[in-house]
C-alpha cells in the first residue's frame, strides 16, 4: 500500500472517530446541564422560596388575629405568633420587590409594641392593624407565584433553545463524522485497489501471459525461497518448433505451447512448478530426493509426450511432437542456481546434439558440495 495513502486513510479514520467521540461528549454535557438548571430554577434557593415564607407569615398572622377575636388572654401566644409572622415577612427580596413590605413591617412592629402594653388591643383594633398586612402577604404570595411561573417559562425557553443548538451541533458533528468516515472508506478502497493492481502487476511480471506459468524471474525467486532444499530441475525444448509454426501457423504453435504445459504438469504429477523460459523452452522445478528420481521423472515426461502422438508435419525425423530434455539435481544454496541451470542446459544441448527426442541428466557438482 502506498504510504501516503495509508496515512491519509488512518487520518480520516481518526477524524471520524474523534467526531463521534465529540458527539457522545456533547450528549453527556446535555444530560449534565439539565440537572443544575432545574436546581437553579426550582430549588429552595435563588429567592424562589419567598412564596412559602409569605404563606407561613400569613398563617401566623391568622392565628394571632384569631386569638384577638376569641378574646384570648394569653399575651405570650399572640406575641409569639406576631413575632414569627414578622420574621417570615422580613425578607430582603420582599423589601426589594414589593413596595408594601416595608410599610407592613412597620405597622406590624407598632402593633407588636401595643400588645406589650395594657390593655391588649381589641379584636377590631387587631383586624384594622393586621388585615392590610395580610393583603400585602397575599400580594407577595401571588407575586412570588408569578415569579416562579416566569422562572419556569424562562427555564423552558432556555431548555428549548439549548436543545435546539445541541441538536444542530449533534447533526453537524454526526454529518462531519460521516463525511470523515466516507473519506476513510474511499481512501481504504483506493488503497486496496492500488494493492490489487500492484499484486496483479507483480503476478504478470512473474508469469508468462500465453501459458499462465511462471517466467525466468519467477524461477530464480522460487529457488531463493528453497534455500537448503534438494531440488530437481528439468529443461524442456520442443524439437523443430520453428518448423511446426511455419507449417501450421503461429496460432497452432501457441496452442501447442499451452498443451505442452499441461502435459508436463500431468507427467510430473502436479508436484512441479512450471516456467516458460522463452520461445519453446520450459523449465520444471520440484522437490527431489535423488538423481534416480530425477531420471525417472525425465523418462516419464518423454513417454507421456510420445503417448499423446501430437502430429508434427514439419518434423524432420518423425511425424509427431518430440522433446529434448535436460535435467540436474542440486541443493539450493547461495549462488548454486546459476550452476544448476548451466548443468541442465548443457544436458539439454547434449540431447539435441545426439539427434533430439531424448533426455539426459547432468550432475551439478558445485551445488552438491
Amino acid at each position: 500500500m502506498n504510504l501516503s495513502r495509508w496515512k491519509g486513510s488512518v487520518g480520516w479514520f481518526w477524524l471520524s472517530l474523534m467526531s463521534f467521540t465529540l458527539l457522545v461528549m456533547l450528549l453527556i454535557y446535555e444530560t449534565r446541564w439539565v440537572s443544575p438548571e432545574i436546581d437553579r430554577y426550582f430549588s429552595q434557593s435563588n429567592n424562589l422560596t419567598g412564596q412559602q415564607l409569605a404563606t407561613r407569615s400569613r398563617e401566623f398572622l391568622h392565628e394571632a388575629l384569631a386569638a384577638f377575636q376569641e378574646g384570648a388572654s394569653d399575651e405570650g401566644t399572640a406575641a409569639m405568633n406576631l413575632e414569627m409572622a414578622y420574621s417570615f415577612m422580613d425578607i430582603g427580596v420582599y423589601r426589594e420587590t414589593y413596595p408594601c413590605t416595608d410599610s407592613s413591617l412597620n405597622q406590624l412592629d407598632r402593633f407588636m409594641q401595643r400588645t406589650a402594653e395594657s390593655p391588649l388591643p381589641s379584636s377590631d383594633d387587631a383586624s384594622r392593624a393586621l388585615l392590610p398586612i395580610l393583603q400585602c402577604l397575599t400580594a407577595i404570595e401571588m407575586g412570588q407565584l408569578s415569579r416562579r411561573s416566569q422562572a419556569a417559562s424562562d427555564f423552558a425557553d432556555d431548555t428549548r433553545r439549548h436543545q435546539f443548538w445541541v441538536m444542530v451541533g449533534s447533526v453537524l458533528i454526526y454529518l462531519l463524522g460521516l463525511v470523515f468516515w466516507l473519506l476513510h472508506e474511499r481512501q481504504r478502497r483506493v488503497a486496496e485497489q492500488a494493492t490489487r493492481e500492484s499484486l496483479e502487476w507483480m503476478k504478470k511480471a512473474l508469469h508468462d501471459p500465453l501459458t499462465g506459468v511462471g517466467n525466468r524471474s519467477a524461477l530464480h525467486e522460487r529457488v531463493e525461497t528453497h534455500q537448503g532444499d534438494w531440488l530437481g530441475m528439468i529443461l524442456v525444448d520442443i524439437d523443430y518448433f520453428k518448423q511446426y509454426n511455419d507449417t501450421l501457423g503461429h496460432p497452432e504453435g501457441d496452442q501447442l505451447l499451452r498443451h505442452l504445459a499441461s502435459l508436463i504438469d500431468a507427467a510430473l504429477k502436479g508436484e512441479a512448478i512450471l516456467y516458460r523460459m522463452g520461445g519453446d523452452e520450459f523449465a520444471a522445478l520440484f522437490p527431489c530426493d535423488s538423481e534416480t528420481e530425477l531420471r525417472s521423472r525425465c523418462s516419464e515426461l518423454l513417454a507421456r509426450v510420445h503417448s499423446q502422438a501430437i502430429p508434427h508435419p514439419g518434423h524432420l525425423e518423425r511425424d509427431i511432437v518430440t522433446l529434448s530434455i535436460g535435467g540436474t539435481y542440486f541443493r539450493a544454496a547461495g549462488d548454486t542456481f546459476a550452476a544448476a541451470y548451466a548443468a541442465a542446459d548443457q544436458a539439454l544441448y547434449a540431447v539435441k546434439a545426439r539427434g533430439r527426442d531424448g533426455w539426459q541428466v547432468q550432475s551439478c557438482m558445485e551445488a552438491v558440495q
